[in-house]
């Protein structure tokens, strides 16, 4: 059925596909659309004119900002892939159209894209398999910024999700230590307690031993998957090695991937039959969770790690394999929907914590399961995978950031080149700014212009952690991968700026007293535009150290020598002192 222009959205028509009833409340702010279908697969397509849109917005892994095309394949969300959230946006970062449907757990497809014969902007949303009850969609036509219209399509996709987010523990919004890219699976008790002390003295929360601790964990391989024990020859008393690194003061966290069934383990006879399909990229099978004895298994695994070697946090790796059973006719399992399964696996998991007096336990999660639905099973949600691509980190965190939902993001661990001195490691640690960093490089081994750099720059991000993880975040240049990324704290007079190209800074978006600039490029000079004088300002160079004192400027454009990957902190009114230089 063809539904009525909804006149909140001027330009926008919906089409419900055959045998599907529409119900449209439309309002100022948009509408939202109920579709029904007597076999339970509702489906619905709604178009809008392109007008000016140089990008669309969507949270898939590694996703694309260009505009694609709508004869492009759909693509299938559920729990541990992407979201049905989307966001039309013009070159100012002005929403044209935003929309969410409000299932984050079963599996949907989505199409998006320009057409070419209507000069509009197409999506189609359609269940994949049958669903409990209706398929409801809210469509956003307020044309706030890009970060506002995400973020409140994030929160009311999360509000259609059973139960509260998890709070995040303390320790999560402290830098991390992962052993991965550094020594990938090359690690044993001595090294990881060597680099906790070093992690600990730098001012981390935390360490993942990541990939390599268990048996048969060798040569970058998987197929020792599915007994989950040490490796006895590196890790003798893997409880004893977490009992040092909570001597540092830090928490420990533990690498696991549960769904994937590697030849060599013992496990593998008996659970193969739960496991048909091979993945060759890492020479293992995935374990199909639509049967209960595949989820029983990773619940009494997973709980099994944190009690007997006593681990604060897991990184719950590779759970968005599960999709390669998505789209299947049956699962011959007692549950036919991937993601529906998954929540049934996750949801088992954290009472099994609870039952074990461990509910405090945080999980780790990574792009591209982001669904807001997982806030309630993973407090921390990190960038995909992109080793030394600051580029891609960006965009990553910024991206994880807007669709959030109570969780607090972590940076992809950071790794940088030992020529680079110390704007390589300024370069990836501003790349994850406005996120919690994770560093991955020997620390016992930095020389002397990185160690310091380092410690400077871990000081400075520690200094401004208020502003960037609960700030208001807005961005602009999306579809270039955010040229400037801005956290404000109103209430306290803070604000953070990265700058990521060589842009002019607009200073009066959302002034507060004390403005802190990241020059996050090679250039050595910052343009900014302010309608109110620089008082005075402190520079730093790539290492956060001082380098000098800027001193009163007048209003308009203004030149500032900063060095490159440098910062300053800036102020417009006569502080005694800046909160940088009270952390010196």
């Amino acid at each position: 059925m063809l539904a009525d222009p909804i006149t909140s959205i001027p330009g926008l028509l919906t089409v419900a596909d055959p045998g599907t009833q529409l119900e449209v409340q439309a309002d100022s702010q948009g509408a939202i659309l109920t579709v029904s279908a007597a076999d339970g697969r509702p489906g619905l397509r709604f178009e809008v004119d392109l007008d000016t849109a140089v990008g669309y917005w969507q949270p898939g892994i590694r996703a694309d900002r260009a505009l694609p095309a709508d004869w492009l394949a759909p693509q299938i969300t559920s729990l541990v892939r992407s979201a049905p959230i989307g966001v039309l946006y013009d070159a100012a970062g002005t929403s044209l159209l935003g929309w969410a449907a409000g299932e984050a757990v079963a599996e949907l497809s989505v199409r998006a894209g320009a057409s070419e014969e209507g000069k509009s902007f197409v999506v189609e949303v359609r269940s994949v398999r049958p669903l409990a009850g209706d398929l409801v969609i809210v469509l956003d036509g307020t044309r706030s910024t890009l970060t506002k219209t995400v973020e409140r399509l994030a929160q009311w996709l999360s509000s259609h999700c059973e139960g509260d987010p998890l709070v995040p523990p303390p320790s999560a919004r402290v830098p991390v230590y992962s052993t991965w890219y550094t020594f990938t699976q090359d690690i044993d008790d001595e090294l990881v307690c060597s680099e906790a002390a070093h992690a600990a003295e730098l001012g981390c929360g935390s360490v993942f031993i990541d990939d390599g601790w268990q048996l048969h964990g060798q040569g970058r391989g998987y197929q020792g998957c599915g007994d989950w024990v040490p490796d006895a020859a590196k890790f003798p008393d893997l409880r004893g090695t977490i009992a040092t690194i909570h001597g540092h003061g830090l928490a420990a966290a533990l690498w696991v991937a549960p769904l994937l069934l590697g030849e060599q383990s013992e496990a593998f006879s008996r659970l193969k039959q739960f496991a048909p399909f091979l993945l060759s990229s890492t020479n293992s099978y995935v374990l199909d969770p639509r049967h209960h004895e595949v989820r029983t298994f990773v619940a009494e695994t997973c709980c099994r790690l944190v009690t007997s070697y006593d681990v604060d946090l897991l990184k719950i790796d590779f759970l968005d394999v599960a999709m390669v059973y998505g789209d299947a006719i049956s699962s011959g399992g007692d549950l036919d929907d991937v993601g529906q399964a998954m929540a049934a696996m996750l949801g088992q998991l954290r009472q099994a914590l609870a039952d074990a007096g461990r509910p405090q336990v945080a999980f780790e999660f990574r792009q591209p399961y982001v669904s807001p639905a997982l806030s309630r099973s993973g407090a921390i949600l990190r960038a995909s995978d992109c080793p030394a691509d600051a580029h891609q980190n960006r965009v990553a965190t910024v991206d994880s950031r807007l669709v959030a939902a109570g969780r607090v993001i972590h940076a992809d661990p950071m790794m940088w080149g030992r020529a680079g001195a110390a704007v390589a490691v300024a370069q990836q640690l501003y790349a994850g700014w406005f996120a919690v960093p994770q560093i991955s490089m020997r620390l016992s081994d930095l020389d002397e212009s990185q160690a310091p750099a380092l410690r400077g720059l871990l000081t400075l991000w520690r200094d401004q952690s208020d502003v960037t993880l609960s700030g208001v975040l807005t961005v602009a240049g999306a579809e270039r991968g955010y040229d400037v990324v801005r956290a404000v704290r109103a209430d306290i007079g803070r604000s953070v700026v990265a700058r990521y190209s060589s842009v002019v800074v607009d200073l009066d978006e959302a002034p507060t007293p004390e403005v802190s600039l990241l020059n996050a490029t090679p250039d050595g000079r910052i343009a900014v535009r302010t309608s109110r004088p620089i008082l005075r300002g402190i520079v730093r160079d790539a290492a956060a150290a001082r380098t000098g004192s800027l001193g009163p400027t007048g209003t308009g454009l203004v030149d500032l020598v900063v060095p490159p990957f440098g910062s300053a902190t800036l102020n417009f009114r006569d502080l005694p002192h800046t909160s940088a230089e009270r952390s010196r």
